[in-house]
């Protein structure tokens, strides 16, 4: 069974969400600046996806109850399989309804308030929401109740010289087909089946998952007040069995902790790659100890004790860091669930948001170690850190729908990023270039300046598809008003250049200071060095309208009557993230130079010429 798309409704700043993907790698990022709703979508899906209820604060004043829908993928197989709680009719109808809707169906999960003579309470339901799935339901039953009727009325009628001779023999009640249309089953059991095959949400807390300093023992031998959730935690991933280990003897005892320590510590440290002062790693630590007289009313009673160690220095863990303190949290909660085996969707709220970068990258390895392990994992992050360029088929974009404080959240799905304002996405575009400043892109030669990040993406893409054997260096400046500036860098280092610019009005401007500054004002020596990208105002005018709008906007029904750069311009779309995802494209091979049209072909053919003719 797999998690194919949400949608929520009435939930806080949330009218609707409408429907959006889960990542297919099973790790879903959201991004979108502070109070634009990140948060809101995180406990929503908790709430659906857990036993937990929201409270009336969490609804929208005057608006149709919360509700949450999944859509998910199941097979006929799996139905068969996993639904045996169901009757057969019921899984005949579900499998028939499977079979016609590409094996996807979807449940809501809503609740409601029941009033009792006590009070009023919020009572929660899960149900299939297409009334298509209820009719089949109905049909089903209605078959199986006439199927039953036949078989019994041919029974009766093989024994009816021996219900004469017997006349004690009663006849078996049989619901017709008119009763059973009179009252239709209903549907809410198939939802309920359905979402007990959904994994159980996880939504992590930084607080109840804090390791505590000390954290006392009750008379079951279970940790007990503060901290006692994320001392549970800790003897859960280091299988202690905090009963036994409570009436063990000392030496049993201490075997039995210097083994689970060593083994949380050794697991912990291949998570945590940072050291704490010059070469020591973390380590952590769990002791029982006894209250003594000057706790008079614990005396004698056992208490759990922690440590957070490095070397010979050992601390009580509210001694260390935040960062330390919240990446300890967020290891042990994670990992105590991973223990329980079943599976589960994590949500995670700006993780790693006290950590240095290095600690982030850390946690970002955990993250998407949780994806191959089966898991699904959602996480809200203002990080750049906690993105990764090459991945973003996993983000979202969560901004509000205008400038208003009571304005509604609207999500942004991944195939729709360029959509997004550039507030929203600025860690997407800040990891982008993080990434392109460690890689090795300036050489001695055959370096090409750009005005800006999509260019560098586009044209990347054009020597790929064109299968270009001269070697070029794309470098991104941060505008056209930059680009001088750069080729002056160059200029002085002594490195190899041409530049590149759209054929606007900037452009031509740059164009113009730079053979003056640069070249003394000549002519043949400019242009050399200086090109402007040919019938270009924007680098997206070197596709067709039609191509730009199915293989970079991702959706071939958008008509542009104008250049696509003024599109883009006026629609508001990211163009970097626009640049990217076509590059992503064209680096899986979803697109080829086959798939584009012969003034596309052409366009993209004629910008290589003009750059590879200065390049050689």
């Amino acid at each position: 069974m797999q998690l194919l798309a949400f949608r929520i409704t009435n939930f806080r700043a949330i009218v609707d969400s409408g429907w959006v993907p889960f990542s297919p790698d099973g790790i879903t990022v959201l991004v979108g600046q502070n109070e634009s709703g990140k948060s809101s979508v995180l406990e929503a899906l908790y709430y659906a996806l857990s036993y937990e209820r929201p409270t009336a604060d969490d609804f929208r004043i005057g608006a149709p109850i919360a509700e949450v829908f999944i859509r998910i993928g199941i097979t006929s197989q799996e139905a068969q399989e996993k639904l045996k709680n169901l009757s057969p009719a019921k899984r005949t109808a579900l499998q028939t309804y499977l079979a016609a809707h590409q094996n996807r169906v979807e449940i809501e999960c809503g609740w409601g308030y029941t009033a009792t003579a006590v009070k009023t309470a919020l009572e929660a339901y899960v149900r299939t929401i297409d009334p298509i799935l209820d009719s089949l339901v109905d049909a089903a039953e209605i078959a199986a109740a006439n199927t039953t009727t036949n078989e019994s009325q041919s029974e009766s009628s093989d024994s009816a010289s021996s219900a004469a001779a017997n006349a004690t023999t009663v006849m078996p009640e049989v619901a017709t087909a008119e009763q059973a249309t009179a009252n239709p089953p209903t549907e809410e059991d198939i939802g309920v089946e359905l979402w007990g095959l959904l994994p159980l949400a996880i939504l992590f807390n930084e607080e109840s998952g804090r390791l505590p300093n000390q954290v006392d023992i009750d008379e079951k031998g279970q940790p007990t007040g503060p901290g006692a959730k994320a001392a549970q935690n800790f003897l859960q991933i280091a299988d202690i069995d905090l009963p036994k280990l409570a009436v063990a003897d000392r030496r049993t005892r201490e075997n039995i902790l210097n083994r689970a320590n060593s083994r949380v510590s050794e697991d912990f440290n291949s998570f945590w790659s940072q050291t704490i002062g010059q070469s020591d790693r973390l380590s952590l630590k769990c002791d029982i100890g006894h209250y003594d007289a000057s706790t008079p009313e614990k005396a004698g009673k056992p208490h759990l004790i922690f440590w957070v160690c490095n070397g010979n220095t050992q601390l009580y863990p509210k001694q260390r860091s935040q960062g330390v303190r919240w990446f300890i949290s967020f290891y042990l909660q994670l990992k105590a669930s991973e223990k329980v085996g079943s599976r589960r969707i994590f949500l995670l709220d700006e993780p790693g948001a006290n950590l240095h970068s290095k600690a982030q990258c850390d946690v970002l390895r955990l993250i998407n170690k949780l994806g191959k392990d089966t898991s699904t994992v959602i996480y809200s992050t203002h990080s750049p850190q906690m993105l990764e360029y090459s991945k973003l088929f996993r983000v979202h974009a969560v901004q509000r729908d205008s400038d208003l404080d009571d304005s509604p959240t609207k999500i942004i799905d991944a195939h729709r990023l360029g959509t997004a304002s550039t507030d929203t996405l600025s860690p997407v575009l800040t990891a982008m270039g993080a990434d392109l400043s460690q890689h090795q892109v300036i050489r001695k030669k055959n370096n090409v300046l750009l005005e800006e990040m999509s260019g560098f993406y586009y044209l990347s893409s054009f020597w790929r598809l064109l299968n270009v054997k001269t070697e070029a260096h794309f470098i991104a400046s941060t505008g056209v008003n930059k680009i001088e500036a750069l080729a002056n860098m160059f200029r002085g280092w002594g490195l190899d250049f041409i530049v590149a610019v759209d054929d606007d009005k900037q452009g031509r401007e740059a164009l113009k200071s730079m053979k003056r500054e640069l070249f003394g004002d000549d002519s043949e020596l400019a242009s050399t060095k200086l090109v402007k990208l040919p019938d270009c105002v924007g680098i997206e005018d070197a596709f067709s309208n039609a191509d730009f709008a199915r293989f970079v906007l991702g959706d071939e029904a958008i008509n542009i009557s104008k250049e696509n750069s003024e599109f883009v311009k006026t629609s508001g779309r990211s163009k970097p993230v626009l640049a990217f995802t076509f590059a992503l494209a064209v680096e899986r091979g979803e697109i080829t130079l086959a798939h584009l049209s012969d003034e596309t072909k052409g366009k993209i053919t004629k910008i290589v010429a003009a750059l590879t003719d200065r390049l050689q």
